[in-house]
């Protein structure tokens, strides 16, 4: 490939990459101010209620997740005669995992009802069938990514994210009660998947959707991904279990400038990521590390430094109180980035021995706050200290293995 040849496709990696970039700028800022609308229109109990109900999305949308990550895979991999008829298997992977995803949570909604004290069955059942738009637009992301077109992929994601947020919002503003939200959120998914559909059916229209193992490879891509997400989500559900209404509702605000610091740095695993399965993973590896705890710590800074301005924005004057832990829950996010980072990295060499760890902190998590849960500030002293002593096990491990060789075949997820 001659020089202006080079030239020419990393301007376009770059170009497509700002793209993409921005299209998760703009999800994750339309996220953040829906929470902060749902905070100022939902009484604490509430909003408690709603930040757990948003921690077992997050959770179940490992397998969107999952299945971005297994039909990215195999569209990248397969002949590009074939590419069409593989990418209709993934659309039918995609619609019998949406299928199989929703009903799992439809049997155990009521079991989550119970367990957050839900007054309205409509709430918890909403909760479930959100699943089913939600892994359809992970299948409908796999499928832009495998066909690496930037452009379509940065409109997928902001067909995720933006009808998502602005029709919750809408509900919320016009009707502030936990139902309305979630009713916001279904519809808004829902939306989302349509336009999903409609961007990627190109990608498929006229194959044929022959045998494919996708849907069994789904579980097993899903694996790393929710030990993940478990692990940095858990304590909300847990202190909507364990603190009386008012506590959970305060935790919830904690929680919001612990998902935004953990997130900030997001683009740094994005990009680090293709780096980390060749031979510049070593010094990436360590390059990334130092950016993402940079990030961190100045975010934990600017946090301890004026907690009262944080919280007029983010919140209101009933969450006054939390002022002085505020950088408590900074700094579980700053661990919760690192996690993620590590997390990342290791799936770039299909390194899994981190990951039963990860189960075993969720493990300790949930006895350490079912003994001592008195106080918001003890609930979140215990999640920095499991959360950050898996992070530090993480951070070793990683820098430890970033000389490993390197796979002659890796998956990309999403």
């Amino acid at each position: 490939m001659s020089t202006d040849d080079t030239t020419s496709a990393a301007q376009k990696l770059v170009g497509g990459g700002l793209l993409v970039a921005v299209a998760l700028g703009v999800g994750q800022v339309l996220a953040y101010a829906q929470t902060l609308v749902a905070a100022r229109t939902l009484d604490p109990d509430a909003f408690g209620a709603f930040q757990a109900l948003l921690a077992l999305l997050l959770i179940g949308n490992t397998i969107a997740l999952a299945t971005q990550a297994v039909t990215a895979r195999h569209i990248v991999a397969i002949e590009p005669d074939r590419r069409r008829d593989e990418t209709a298997a993934a659309w039918r992977t995609t619609m019998l995992a949406a299928a199989l995803t929703t009903g799992f949570w439809l049997l155990i909604s009521p079991l989550i009802g119970l367990t957050l004290r839900l007054d309205s069955p409509l709430t918890y059942l909403l909760l479930a069938v959100t699943f089913f738009p939600l892994t359809l637009m992970g299948g409908a992301l796999g499928i832009a990514q495998g066909h690496e077109t930037h452009g379509r992929l940065a409109a997928v994601y902001l067909a995720v994210g933006v009808p998502k947020a602005l029709i919750t919002i809408a509900a919320l503003i016009a009707v502030a009660t936990l139902t309305a939200g979630m009713f916001g959120l279904a519809a808004g998914c829902a939306v989302g998947a349509v336009l999903c559909w409609l961007l990627v059916r190109g990608q498929f229209r006229g194959g044929v959707a022959r045998h494919s193992t996708m849907l069994r490879e789904i579980p097993a891509a899903a694996y790393a991904l929710l030990a993940l997400f478990a692990l940095t989500n858990l304590d909300i559900v847990l202190g909507r279990a364990f603190l009386t209404p008012e506590q959970a509702g305060q935790y919830g605000v904690g929680i919001i400038v612990a998902k935004i610091v953990t997130w900030l740095p997001q683009f740094v695993a994005v990009m680090a990521y293709a780096r980390m399965v060749d031979a510049r993973r070593g010094r990436t590896t360590l390059v990334g590390l130092g950016v993402v705890a940079a990030i961190g710590a100045g975010c934990t800074l600017a946090i301890w430094l004026a907690p009262d301005l944080v919280l007029s924005i983010i919140a209101g004057p009933e969450y006054a109180g939390l002022a002085g832990i505020l950088p408590l829950f900074a700094m579980i996010g700053a661990c919760g980035a690192l996690l993620q980072f590590v997390v990342f990295g290791l799936v770039a060499i299909r390194d899994r021995r981190l990951i039963p760890i990860i189960w075993v902190g969720c493990a300790v998590l949930i006895g350490l706050v079912a003994a001592w849960h008195e106080t918001v500030g003890q609930v979140a002293v215990i999640m920095l200290a499991v959360v950050g002593s898996v992070a530090a096990i993480g951070v070793v491990w990683l820098i430890k293995e970033r000389d490993v060789p390197v796979l002659d075949e890796v998956s990309v997820g999403g």
